[in-house]
């Protein structure tokens, strides 16, 4: 009977990623064609983000606030710089044969509605689950960073997975030190565009 409790304590956190999961999972077992991936992603986070809006949460308790100009866009800048030079080392490393996008047409896309709605519901939605569950800052940050790679699970790369897993550490903390999701949409926003340019996504 203890661990039925446990269990529903915790079955909000395994089925949230599942539900990310899925249109992944979709195209990886063929039935949802490939193409499709960004439209799967984008709906389950328009679901996402309405559900909670619908519980009665906040826009800044979703991290939408008015960040602190300063201090935030010093930490991002440091983080996202940081980030940077991983990236352009790693292509010094390994080679990589990914396509990039027809980048003008998707730019707009990415920067403005891929970005922000991944950091929305990988960094502040957990943030959310995992404040409700009282566990400690290392379970958001691990829960966090796995959503995040798991939402990449469409493309079949394993080494993506790991880069987005590691990645979503850094913007975890970024996030759970600033608690507004702005500057981590931004530093997104800016190494999304910097990994398309250099072929690692």
């Amino acid at each position: 009977m203890m661990v039925l409790r446990q269990w529903r304590v915790i079955a909000p956190l395994p089925g949230f990623a599942a539900l990310l999961l899925l249109p992944g999972l979709a195209i990886h077992w063929g039935l949802l064609p490939f193409e499709y991936r960004i439209h799967a992603l984008l709906a389950v986070s328009v679901l996402c983000i309405a559900l909670c809006l619908l519980a009665g949460f906040s826009f800044a308790e979703l991290g939408l606030g008015r960040p602190s100009f300063r201090e935030h866009s010093l930490l991002c800048g440091a983080i996202t710089v940081g980030l940077a030079v991983v990236m352009v080392a790693q292509t010094h490393l390994f080679t990589f044969d990914h396509q990039p996008p027809a980048w003008l047409s998707f730019a707009p896309f990415y920067v403005l509605v891929s970005s922000p709605c991944q950091e929305v519901v990988c960094r502040s939605i957990p943030k959310l689950m995992t404040d409700r569950l009282q566990t400690s800052p290392w379970t958001y940050v691990l829960y966090s960073s796995a959503v995040f790679s798991l939402i990449h699970v469409a493309y079949g790369d394993s080494i993506l997975l790991i880069n987005t897993f590691l990645v979503g550490i850094v913007w975890a903390f970024a996030y759970l030190r600033m608690r507004n999701i702005w500057p981590v949409i931004l530093s997104h926003a800016a190494i999304g565009t910097l990994a398309f340019s250099l072929g690692l996504a």
